[in-house]
């Protein structure tokens, strides 16, 4: 099973949580009513009222085409409203109206990210750190396209770059640990993986990296750091089928270790998760009717 990090949705967030701050101060080129317009938009979005943000954003181009940053904000806007067409027009207009703005290539990045268009993010992406070179989110971009297109090693190369950049970003810490995982590299990967979840300051979000620390150490026959990494996981995971894939994980475990009582218990919880559910059900009868699968 596929388990797709969150990152690109958290990344999200902290753009348009660092919108609101900034940019009243950057909205120098346009009239001001424009401008006020602008800033209208931009708190009601701050409210989540997202109509009456794209009826002042509207407005603002309108009054002055030029304006690049409301272009940039009706994306994200629209992005909300998960209009992903319009979104994208509108990223692209603001990076029309100021090719140096950073941000709008990240998130345009971002949402082809999100809609598997791996070569356009791929090249988003890489024509903002031309731009901005020490831009972080942007190599991780790369790497996570590269990482989807399962081509690991170029993506080990876009994660230690947007390491280098910021050594406590948590996202990059986990997709370059992913990838070491992938190429069999489970101590390095467990190396990567522990820096993703020293890093990563929100607990909730740690639930996939234990899962992928458990895997990881399974592979290395390190049981006991296995079994304590799903239990992690499944303590703090949001996710149901994250907290799914690490009982399946402590039912391997069991089972390997001769404990069938235990080993059903945790498949049985593994099996209540659609995406678990076959290879759960499947791993409980085969405990429960070996002889089925003796040939």
């Amino acid at each position: 099973m596929k388990l797709r990090l969150i990152s690109s949705i958290i990344l999200v967030l902290l753009l348009v949580g660092g919108i609101f701050a900034q940019e009243n101060g950057n909205a120098d080129n346009g009239n001001n009513e424009a401008k006020m317009l602008y800033n209208d938009g931009v708190n009601a979005l701050r409210k989540a009222n997202e109509n009456l943000a794209m009826e002042k954003l509207k407005a603002a181009v309108e009054k002055d085409p030029n304006l690049a940053v409301a272009y940039y904000v009706l994306g994200i806007t629209y992005k909300r409203k998960r209009d992903y067409v319009n979104a994208e027009k509108n990223y692209q207009l603001a990076i029309e109206k100021d090719p140096q703005m950073v941000k709008a290539y990240v998130a345009l990045g971002l949402l082809q990210l999100d809609q598997q268009k791996h070569i356009d993010a791929i090249n988003t992406f890489k024509a903002a750190v031309q731009i901005a070179p020490d831009e972080e989110k942007a190599y991780w971009g790369i790497a996570d396209a590269y990482r989807q297109r399962e081509d690991y090693k170029t993506a080990l190369e876009y994660y230690q770059k947007a390491v280098e950049i910021d050594n406590s970003y948590a996202n990059a810490w986990e997709g370059y640990g992913t990838c070491l995982y992938n190429l069999s590299r489970y101590a390095d990967a467990i190396e990567a993986l522990n820096a993703a979840v020293q890093y990563e300051k929100k607990e909730s979000s740690k639930g996939n990296t234990y899962l992928r620390l458990g895997n990881a150490y399974v592979k290395l026959k390190n049981y006991d750091k296995a079994e304590e990494a799903y239990t992690k996981s499944i303590a703090v995971a949001r996710s149901s089928t994250i907290r799914a894939g690490a009982n399946f994980g402590l039912g391997e475990i069991y089972r390997d270790r001769g404990q069938q009582s235990e080993a059903i218990a945790y498949f049985e919880k593994a099996s209540r998760d659609r995406s678990w559910k076959q290879p759960a059900l499947y791993q409980i009868d085969l405990i429960k009717n070996a002889d089925k699968y003796t040939y």
